[in-house]
Formats: structure tokens, sequence, C-alpha cells
């Protein structure tokens, strides 16, 4: 929403001063509020929009972000960037928010699948020892999702910069082709940008790699940009560094010889989007079907250990009589 105000005023030429106080004159609040008051800050002191930005909300936006709305000053089509932004944060925001309601019922169904099968035995044993399984099961429950989410948390964020841990999240059913689309989305959008901003290739191409957010990527930009130094073409550049869809790579490659790059980055931009957020939609789908076979499993497994135990005395004396 932030985006897309900014995107609003700027486009209707609100000089940037003066959208920032608009929207600060709304009382907003949390990051909201610390982007705008921040972006006022550098903008106080002198400072461009993007350096603003870096300088004083480094803690709150990603380097995709910054190199957008850099590429966009650059160009000076600023409200270009802000679309940008608002598009992918609201794609981004929808396939997180469907992923996290599609878990609600396979986390619901866990906590009935430990605490059902315990039910007899709370009827049966007096004070809280009938409760006291069950309540420790939930508890090494969460204690393994919880070390789940800050392990994923951890490794997200080392596979911004390590090709080998963002290669091992890549492969990961589900989740894997959702980080890839997301990930030459952004190299894409920003390769767009920059291409209108009439960047120097081997910078925009660093550029483009470190705002993917991908190891992967940002290797293969670097390898990429050395190689375009030295004389190459983009493409053969891309293609040489080994870390691009061969697809995406031949694209740009029938592009260049058309002089329709720009458009070709900005189609493979909005295409890697809608494809990103299908794959949510798969993920989302699936995941609570992942949910329900465990929960199943479990229950199964409870089912027969309490059937054990209630007739393996019974078994023991017909064999002892």
């Amino acid at each position: 929403m932030l985006y897309r105000e900014l995107a609003k005023l700027i486009g209707a030429d609100f000089h940037v001063d003066r959208a920032v106080e608009l929207l600060l004159g709304q009382e907003p609040r949390g990051a909201r509020k610390l982007y705008l008051e921040g972006l006022q800050r550098g903008l106080a002191k002198g400072a461009g929009v993007a350096a603003a930005l870096e300088s004083e909300n480094g803690k709150l936006i990603t380097g995709m972000e910054i190199a957008l709305v850099s590429a966009g000053e650059s160009s000076g089509k600023l409200a270009q960037p802000f679309e940008h932004l608002a598009r992918y944060f609201s794609a981004m925001d929808a396939g997180i928010r469907q992923a996290k309601s599609a878990l609600i019922y396979p986390l619901i169904l866990a906590h009935l699948g430990i605490l059902l099968p315990a039910v007899p035995s709370i009827f049966l044993d007096t004070g809280a020892a009938g409760l006291a399984s069950p309540v420790f099961k939930i508890f090494i429950f969460w204690l393994v999702v919880g070390v789940a989410w800050f392990g994923w948390g951890f490794l997200s964020e080392k596979a911004v910069s390590s090709a080998a841990v963002d290669a091992l999240l890549n492969k990961l059913p589900l989740v894997g082709k959702v980080r890839q689309h997301w990930a030459l989305a952004r190299f894409t959008q920003v390769f767009h940008a920059g291409l209108l901003a009439a960047m120097r290739m081997t910078h925009l191409t660093r550029m483009a790699g470190e705002a993917s957010q991908s190891g992967t990527f940002r290797e293969g930009a670097e390898r990429a940009a050395i190689r375009i130094e030295n004389g190459s073409p983009l493409a053969v550049g891309l293609r040489e560094a080994r870390a691009f869809p061969r697809m995406f790579v031949d694209s740009v490659a029938t592009a260049e010889e058309v002089g329709s790059v720009d458009h070709e980055m900005l189609r493979w931009a909005n295409a890697e989007a809608e494809l990103a957020g299908e794959a949510t939609q798969r993920a989302a789908t699936w995941m609570p079907k992942v949910g329900y076979v465990l929960v199943v499993g479990y229950v199964a497994w409870q089912i027969i250990s309490t059937v054990q135990g209630i007739y393996a005395p019974m078994y023991r004396l017909m064999e002892e009589g």
C-alpha cells in the first residue's frame, strides 16, 4: 500500500518531499511510519531518493528496492519503480497469506492428533498425570516448528550470498520453485529499470544479481559482468555464467539481435511474477495435504500402540495358561 500511494502521488507530478509529507499527514504507524520518516530525514540532508532510503532505511528494505528506485531515479521515471514494487509486494503478500491460511487446519489437526489418543488415559489417571504426556508432546511439536522456522530464516539469509545454500533450498519440493521464480522476477525487474536509465551494462548486471536475493544469480551475474567487460554480449555473458535458465538466456539473445532487451526483460519480469504466484498456490495446496498425512500417520501409530498396550497382557496370560 505504501508503494502504491507513492507511485500515485509521484505519477501525478508531486515532488517526493511533498508526497512524503502528505503520507505522514495520514498518521501512519509501525514500519510504514519509520520508512517515511527515514526517507524524509534523508531528503532533508540533500540526498537523492535511493541514497536516502539506503542510508536511513537500510534495515527496513531490501537491495532490490534500492536498486529499482535508483534506476528509476536515474531515468527520471520514479513512479515506475514504485509501481513495480507495489505489484511485487502485493503478489508476495497474497502468496504468504494463502500459505498461512492453508496451514491453520493441519495445525489444529496436529493438536487433536496429540490430544485425542490420550483422552482415555486422562480419564483413567488421577490429577495432572494424564495430561503430562500430551502437553509435553505439544511442547516438543512447537519446539520442532520453532527450530524449523528459525532454521529456514537462517538458511534463506545465507542463500542471498551463497550459491551452494541457494541451490540446496531451490531443490526442496514445493518451495524451491517459488524461490527460483521470485529470484528471476527480481533480477529482470531491476534489469528492465536499469535499461530505461541507460546504466552501464556491467554495473547493471551486477546490480540485478544483488537485487535477485539469490546466491546463484549473484555469483552468475558477477561472472557474466566480467565477460561483458571483456567484450562479450549480454546473452553470451549470461550463458557462460551457467547460472540462469537456458530459455531465459536464449530469449535475451534473440532480443539483443532485434534491439528489444528492455521489452524482453519486462516480459520476463511479469511472467516470472505470475509463475511465482502459481507456484505459491501449488505449495499452499499441497503443504496441508502433507500435514494431513503426517497427522493421520501419527494417530494410526498411537491407536496401534494403545491396542497393543491393552491386548499384550491378555496375550501373555493366554500363552502362560
